[in-house]
């Protein structure tokens, strides 16, 4: 009984133990790991950077189309002649 018991226990371990990591598994793992980190590092920033050139674009395109409509708003109002000063002088009121 217990020479079967044995040999099965035997036969988990052989299966098993083919599939256990090495430390040169974890070690090409790690390396791996490091790799994937620094990758997604410089995805990270060259995506910050197209943001900020993009909306960099965006606000001095914005700046373009509006600027005529305020320059035109602006010739508007110098285009008018001056309106004379004016002033009201009403006389003293009266003793009582």
């Amino acid at each position: 009984m217990d020479n079967e018991r044995f040999a099965a226990l035997e036969a988990h371990y052989n299966a098993i133990l083919p599939t256990l990591a090495t430390k040169a598994d974890i070690e090409a793992l790690r390396a791996e790991m490091h790799k994937m980190s620094a990758e997604t590092h410089k995805w990270m920033v060259a995506s910050l950077i197209g943001l900020f050139i993009g909306f960099g674009g965006l606000g001095i395109t914005l700046g373009q189309i509006l600027k005529p409509q305020a320059q035109s708003a602006f010739t508007q109002v110098a285009a008018q002649p001056p309106q004379p000063i004016v002033i009201y002088l009403s006389p003293p009121p009266a003793p009582k």
